[in-house]
């Protein structure tokens, strides 16, 4: 009985260990598993996340399979988000073979939430990348008309690169780390500068200032200077001289019409040589430049434009830019001989250099000279396509360059294909709309004119207006070349009544942007008077011909041949209206002054005469 009771006790203590055993075994098993499912299971929404370090949105989702550091660059110290470089399940440890069921140990809860939280920072990058795409689009769209501005700008530096154009010290600049390399370690994070702080030793760089104002003054003052050597020109008979005048006061007046844009072109260009001046003082230490510093920076670049131009003719490495630099400031002072001379030399001492070609082949077209202008075009045009680094819009400019020079230079067949080409890429890389294409139709308006073409070419030239309309305003100074253009052509075809409004226009821009007294302020009121007498106006005709009257007088004198032309056409305009005394008024004063005129010339005739005697 006793050897049966005991037989029994073991038998139950066995029963006892075995599920005892398999107790412990599952309640084992239900952890892992429960750890597998919650390191597996899919992240939580968004409003259940534990809050993150980084608040600011990266700037891209972080790979998965790789260490990343995400970090804002707008906070000079950030904490980091580490995502594991592993997979989560393989943070719990299996058993071996050898160690006893007993020695695994359950994974706590706080493991468990670590695990499934690190993946958290790729979701939340993930989300606030896709939440920022559509903001970005969206200020993309808006700033797109800038962004294709600043194209232009661009492109031209893109069609015509130089190399420094004086050789820089190693100015420290900041190397950032290669891209796709992911920072790992935790430290204060700053950008670095793309240029490196000055030295409290160095000076800081010098600026050219010159107020609008200024420049304005002095500009108007050249235009007046410029006048009176034609004047002098024209009474000495000398045509060589009259032609260059004319063809620069053509120039003058655009600039002048265009006053602020000519401001900022040429204090960008002042800028550019006066740092070219800076480091090349640096380099060598030349003393004599500091005079021509000086005086740059205040917007006198008389000296610094006699010193590159005594470098061009040196053997220097660095002649040809200096060739240039030159040009530009002769350029910048309307004096386009000297600017081309100094071009030429350019081209001659570095003939593959594009910015010299572009340069003096426009400076060539302005001054008519086409058959050097033509070939320095082609070749800036060729390097332009052989250059991996040129921007297709840049190449579309240089094509538009050497076009309107074909149409000039009267070599039609070549010029329509280039013009299809050229504004082809240009509608692609700007739209249909931009300023740059207005240009392009006007320019193959001229060329439609210049066919006989008449009425194709009005339709361009309303075309170009149009986009100027929409993009500078119905009034701003751009629109005066083509509101003239138009108009003339207008007049030629006898639709006055067109005619009319666009000269009203042009009128009330030079009245705003030009000096009262200037010279084209008068061909545009004597030709919005003639429109005006065209359409049987005669009381509007009469008072533009008075303005125009009054100005001529100030600028001349009440006896200049100019004065009587338009004394003429008021003894006209009086007939019509049926006023015989005040057309017989300025028709016998505008007798007296031609005949003051002839005896003066006659006079002229005289003293030439008897020197030739002599």
């Amino acid at each position: 009985m006793n050897g049966f009771a005991l037989a029994l006790l073991v038998g139950i203590a066995l029963l006892a260990v075995v599920f005892l055993w398999k107790n412990q075994a599952a309640r084992k098993k239900s952890t892992v598993s429960k750890a597998e499912e919650q390191a597996q299971r899919p992240a939580l929404p968004p409003e259940q996340e534990p809050p993150q370090a980084v608040e600011a949105p990266a700037v891209a989702p972080v790979p998965e399979e790789s260490a990343a550091t995400v970090i804002t660059p707008e906070l000079p110290s950030l904490e980091m988000t580490v995502a594991p470089t592993s997979d989560t399940t393989a943070a719990v440890a299996e058993p071996t073979p050898t160690e006893p069921p007993a020695a695994v140990e359950p994974i706590t809860e706080d493991q468990e939430r670590g695990e499934a939280a690190e993946p958290l920072a790729i979701v939340e990058h993930d989300r606030l990348a896709e939440e920022t795409e559509p903001v970005l689009a969206a200020a993309t769209e808006g700033e797109q008309e800038a962004i294709n501005e600043q194209k232009v700008v661009a492109a031209a530096e893109s069609a015509s690169p130089s190399a420094a154009p004086f050789p820089e010290e190693g100015e420290g600049r900041a190397e950032s780390p290669a891209s796709g390399q992911l920072q790992t370690e935790v430290m204060d994070f700053a950008i670095p500068d793309l240029v490196a702080e000055p030295k409290a030793s160095e000076e800081p760089p010098p600026l050219v200032r010159l107020s609008l104002e200024a420049y304005a003054s002095r500009l108007n003052a050249l235009e007046e200077r410029q006048r009176a050597a034609l004047a002098q020109a024209i009474e000495q008979q000398d045509d060589k001289r009259r032609d260059q005048l004319q063809r620069e006061l053509v120039i003058m007046n655009d600039k002048l019409a265009l006053l602020a844009d000519s401001y900022v072109d040429e204090m960008a260009c002042y800028q550019q040589i006066l740092d070219a001046l800076v480091r090349l003082r640096h380099e060598n230490g030349e003393p004599e430049l500091t005079a021509a510093i000086d005086q740059l920076q205040v917007g006198e670049p008389a000296a610094a434009e006699a010193y590159l131009a005594h470098l061009s003719g040196q053997s220097h490495p660095l002649a040809a830019q200096a060739a240039h630099f030159s040009g530009q400031l002769a350029e910048c002072r309307v004096d386009l001989q000297q600017a081309m001379e100094r071009y030429r030399l350019a081209v001659a001492k570095e003939p593959g250099n594009p910015r010299h070609l572009q340069s003096a082949g426009r400076t060539a077209r302005c001054l008519y000279k086409y058959k050097e202008a033509v070939p320095w075009l082609e070749s800036f045009v060729q390097l332009s396509k052989e250059s991996s680094a040129t921007d297709p819009l840049a190449l579309a400019l240089a094509q538009r360059e050497l076009a309107y020079t074909y149409v000039l230079s009267g070599q039609y067949q070549k010029a329509g294909p280039l013009y299809k080409e050229s504004m082809t890429s240009l509608a692609k890389q700007l739209g249909q709309d931009h300023v740059e294409m207005a240009v392009s139709w006007r320019q193959i308006g001229e060329y439609q004119e210049t066919l006989g073409e008449y009425d194709k070419a009005v339709a361009l030239y309303k075309k170009a207006l149009d986009i100027l309309e929409k993009k500078r305003g119905r009034e701003h100074p751009a629109l005066t070349g083509i509101l003239a253009k138009l108009a003339a052509l207008c007049m030629e075809l006898e639709m006055e009544k067109q005619a009319v409004p666009l000269y009203e226009r042009l009128v009330r821009i030079q009245e705003k942007t030009l000096r009262p007294t200037h010279p084209q302020l008068v061909i545009s009121l004597n030709n919005l008077a003639e429109s005006y007498r065209l359409q049987g106006q005669y009381a509007e005709a009469e008072a533009c011909y008075r303005k125009s009257l009054a100005i001529n007088e100030a600028v001349h004198g009440k006896e200049h041949p100019s004065v009587a032309a338009i004394l003429q056409e008021l003894a006209k305009l009086c007939t019509n209206q049926r006023k015989s005394e005040e057309a017989q008024h300025y028709q016998q004063r505008a007798a007296a002054i031609f005949q003051q005129s002839v005896e003066a010339a006659e006079k002229q005739q005289g003293k030439e005469a008897l020197t030739l005697e002599l």
